[in-house]
C-alpha cells in the first residue's frame, strides 16, 4: 500500500467482529462486512485495493 500511495496512513484496528474495511478520505471503498451473504463475502484479491483507491481518486478529481 505504502509503495503505491506514499502519503497513505495505514491503521490496523484490532477487533473480534471479522470486519475488514478500507477507507479513503473517510469513505468506505471496501468492506468485507457489507459483502456477508453475497457471493463476494471475501477479503480483497491482490491489487484490488490499489485498483479501488485509484478509481476513487479518479472519480474524486473528475
Amino acid at each position: 500500500m505504502k509503495a503505491n500511495f506514499s502519503d497513505a496512513r495505514v491503521e490496523l484496528v484490532i477487533g473480534d467482529g471479522g470486519n475488514f474495511i478500507v477507507e479513503v478520505d473517510g469513505n468506505v471503498i471496501f468492506s468485507k462486512k457489507d459483502r456477508i451473504g453475497n457471493d463476494e463475502s471475501r477479503f480483497p484479491h491482490g491489487e484490488e485495493i490499489t485498483t479501488l483507491i485509484n478509481k476513487y481518486l479518479k472519480e474524486k478529481s473528475a
